[in-house]
């Protein structure tokens, strides 16, 4: 009998984080979002501020590695490396890019990043890495069952309003047709010109 595929680990970027605490209901995401979520400790350091009270997120950081529902990565031997090839140019990404994609690189698991750069970096660098986004993790939820329309739409919403999360070109018909043109925008961070092409179909 074959043995049950394992879920590969998530490796989120410190803008993820921000967009899950901005949803103002991270531990639901993070455990919905199991077997395992990573996080490496240059991205985990760029996370100051919690969006959803608008203080600092030390509190909440520590109380997500308490539960265990987020776990601190260190790079470490040919990771590192990696790492040192990505903040140089002609890739030039910030830290927390770059180790995000190095970890997810070395551990075989899927990048989860916002920024178009670090995605476009982490596709043609690393052709056979699973690279996702805040809104493909919250898509996921959805697809896959995981958690109820409404509830996905309410999270989405607050993480685009007060997090002013960044949705891929990919992904923003997806998001668009979750939310509703109105609420869509009611969102900073969703372009006009998307909404219009949406509408027209």
């Amino acid at each position: 009998m074959p043995e049950p595929k394992t879920e590969p680990a998530l490796v989120i970027d410190a803008s993820v984080l921000i967009n899950l605490l901005g949803s103002g209901a991270a531990e639901a995401l993070l455990q919905a979002l199991a077997p395992a979520i990573l996080i490496e400790q240059r991205a985990f350091s760029e996370v100051l501020r919690d969006p959803s009270r608008n203080l600092p997120a030390r509190d909440k950081r520590a109380l997500l590695l308490e539960r265990q529902l987020l776990q601190v990565r260190q790079l470490a031997g040919d990771a590192i490396e990696c790492f040192l090839e990505l903040v140089t140019e002609p890739y030039g990404l910030d830290d927390g890019e770059a180790a995000t994609i190095a970890c997810a690189v070395d551990l075989g698991a899927v990048a989860v990043l916002d920024e178009r750069k670090a995605r476009r970096v982490a596709r043609e660098r690393f052709p056979s890495l699973a690279v996702t986004s805040t809104a493909g993790l919250f898509r996921a939820l959805l697809e896959q069952e995981r958690m109820e329309t409404g509830h996905v739409r309410t999270v989405l919403l607050a993480a685009l309003q007060r997090a002013r999360m960044s949705v891929p070109s990919d992904e923003i018909d997806w998001v668009i047709g979750l939310l509703g043109i109105e609420l869509a925008k009611e969102c900073p961070s969703i372009r006009r010109s998307a909404i219009r092409r949406f509408a027209r179909g």
